[in-house]
Parts: C-alpha cells; structure tokens; sequence
C-alpha cells in the first residue's frame, strides 16, 4: 500500500503536511493550504490510502469512541440497545466498541479495563450496578470519568438513566384495586437496589390511595417466578419478560388465572403479545439510550453527571393492541429506506 511520504513525493508537499491534510487539519485553513490538502486527498483516494485510525487518534488526542459493555447480546432488549446507542453515536461521529460481561464480575471488570487500555472517552453499560467491580469504579469515580449505567443508580453516583413510574404504577394498582383485588403483588429484579427503594415507597404509597395491602417482593432469580404462581396470588405486577413467562407458565401448570400487569419497553412488549395481561407499564427505552449517549458527550464537554427518568405509561388491556412497538422478532429495529 501507498505510504504517506509517497502521497507527499506525488502531491509535491512535505510528509508533514500531507499527514495534516489526511487528518483534516487543514480544513477551513486559506485558499493554498485547502487546495494542497484537496490535493493530497485525491492522491490518497485514488492510491486507496487509508490513515490509521490510532495514529489519527493520536494526533488529534481523542479515539472518539465510547464503549457499551452488556451482558450478552441473545437478548432482544440489548442488542436493540447496542444497535441504538451506535445510530446515535454515529450521527455524533463517535464510534461504539462492544464487551459482553456475562452477568460474571471479574469478565465485568476485564472488559472495562479492555476499554480502558483502548482509549475510549466514556463508557456506557446495561449490566446492573451491583456487578460494577467496585475498586475499578471508586477510581474512575475520583478522576470523573463519563461513565453511565442503563440499569438505574450505582453507589458511585455515575451518571444513570431510570423509568419514572410516578404516573404508572399508581394507575396500575388502582387499575387492579377497581377489579376488586384488595391485596396487590409487585415485584421487581435485584441489582438497582437505589431506583428499587424509590419504586418501593411509590407503590406502598399507592397501595394506601386506593385502600389495598401492599406485597412489595425482589427477586434475585427468574425461577422464583415460578415460586411466585404456586402461592396463587390473585393481583401481580412483575418486571422482566423472562420472568413473566416462567410465572405464567407455572399458571397454566396449575390451572390458576390471576390479574397480571408485565412492565415492558417498545422492543420487549412484543414478547408479552400472546399473554393475557390486564395491562402493561411501558418504558421508554430508546430514549433512554440515546440520552445515554449524549450525556456522555455533555460530560467530554465538562457538564456534572446526571440521573435522567423518562416517563413510563401505564396502558390497560383494552388499549394494548393500539400500541405501535418493535416486533424485533419479524422486522429490523431501523427499517432500511
């Protein structure tokens, strides 16, 4: 392949020069300096020269680049995640690497330090705070690195993003109080024990509006949905489309029918289609991921952390089949033109 001392010999210019115009140094630069740099570029273009991308990085002192680390890609919410996150980023001119962490702490930890030593600018996960190796946090915490977690708040106050179910979940308990449930079942996931609380007090509060006894529950595994459907509890609201199907399952098991509300996002609600739910609370995961992104960008730009909460709906069974939402099994997450 051509050698930039070869583009330079060919364009009549130093070596120098041409390796500031194959960077775009020279952009908006006077008349000659633009015409030399034009010149270079389609000696490069015609030679298929291609610069390095380190050595670009190097020296303009950013890689321009984030790194997502998920816990696997087999599950439709995150590869809609990561997909999402590198539209955004592209459209910022910024580049998406990819670890998986494997719900492991110490693969968690290897592949921050991976993206680390590669030199991208922040980083942004979907695995839950809990699984953060805590010593390689407290130090990017100290030096404030752009560091955000999908999964709600972590202990080390990085930036975060959460669904604000303010408006949700009270409308889904008096939802089922109305069916004439006077005892109400939520149930959420362990690993965002800071959001968990706030969603905790939320429901006991709205449990005491509408005149029911709260059952507030957190479970650290899926098969304890299963556990869940043999007490025969008559009103549940659960999180998480694995867990709703092993708790429904275990229904059908057992003959028992109770009044279920799911919470689901636009790329996970398909999932719960062929369930007979009483209603759903959708979250907003787009943008929460494209916000995710951009806070990135505010903290290169020196702006503080922020915990951004994006407002969830609460939507009954008669108006589930409006809803306009990705069937990530039977079409692209962006349709191509």
């Amino acid at each position: 392949m051509i050698t930039i001392k070869e583009i330079a010999r060919l364009a009549g210019v130093s070596a120098k020069t041409a390796e500031r115009a194959l960077s775009g140094a020279t952009k908006d630069k006077r008349r000659d300096a633009r015409e030399r740099a034009d010149r270079v570029r389609q000696i490069a273009a015609a030679h298929g020269y291609r610069p390095s991308e380190l050595a670009l990085a190097l020296r303009r002192g950013s890689t321009r680049s984030f790194g997502f680390l998920v816990d696997v890609l087999t599950d439709q919410f995150l590869a809609a995640a990561v997909e999402t996150a590198m539209d955004e980023a592209w459209g910022r001119g910024y580049k998406i690497s990819l670890q998986l962490a494997r719900f492991d702490r110490e693969q968690t930890a290897e592949a921050i330090e991976t993206f680390l030593a590669s030199g991208v600018e922040g980083i942004i996960t979907s695995c839950a705070p809990d699984q953060l190796p805590g010593e390689i946090m407290e130090s990017l915490a100290r030096r404030n690195y752009p560091f955000f977690t999908l999964c709600g708040r972590s202990g080390w106050d990085f930036s975060s993003a959460a669904p604000d179910y303010t408006y949700a979940l009270p409308q889904a308990v008096e939802h089922l109080a109305a069916k004439g449930h006077r005892k109400i079942t939520l149930c959420l996931f362990a690993g965002k024990e800071l959001d968990n609380l706030v969603t905790e007090r939320l429901f006991l509060d709205s449990c005491a509006a509408s005149g029911v006894v709260p059952d507030f529950r957190i479970h650290s595994e899926k098969k304890q949905a299963a556990q869940l459907a043999d007490e025969k509890l008559p009103a549940v609201i659960l999180y998480g489309k694995y867990s709703m199907r092993i708790y429904l399952d275990r229904c059908r098991e057992k003959g028992f029918k109770s009044d279920v509300i799911g919470i689901y996002n636009e790329w996970t609600f398909a999932a719960a289609q062929p369930f007979d739910l009483c209603g759903i609370i959708l979250e907003q995961a787009e943008p929460s991921v494209r916000g995710a992104v951009n806070q990135l960008l505010e903290e290169l730009d020196g702006k503080p952390a922020a915990h951004l909460r994006y407002t969830a709906a609460f939507v009954p069974e008669e108006k589930m089949h409006f809803l306009k939402v990705a069937d990530l099994a039977n079409q692209l997450l962006f349709e191509q033109p």
